[in-house]
């Protein structure tokens, strides 16, 4: 699995984090495929992205942690087995895109 990691401000907002994933992600022309949590990470938010009629699911995940004083994270995934040429080249592209939105 690859990661990678999207530096955030100190201070956001939650709510503006996931419309900032879910506005760079469609203007990038991908599909929402599902938007559940993840039991390894309690409260998180987290989202299959795939671009139409191409194989690969592109990954990503907010989880907002204030609750336990540890900073929060929102981060892309690929896994293996999802692993397409499209998604190694959008991610880091992508990143930037969304720490522009979420930015003061």
């Amino acid at each position: 699995m690859q990661d990678f990691e999207i530096d955030l401000p100190s201070s956001l907002d939650p709510d503006a984090v996931m419309r900032a994933v879910e506005d760079v992600c469609a203007k990038e022309a991908l599909d929402a495929t599902l938007k559940t949590t993840l039991k390894k990470y309690p409260g998180c938010v987290h989202w299959h992205f795939k671009r139409r009629n191409e194989r690969g699911v592109l990954e990503v995940t907010w989880w907002g942690r204030d609750e336990d004083a540890k900073p929060s994270r929102l981060w892309l995934s690929i896994h293996g087995n999802r692993q397409a040429d499209w998604i190694l080249e959008l991610m880091p592209r992508l990143g930037k895109l969304i720490e522009a939105e979420i930015s003061p």
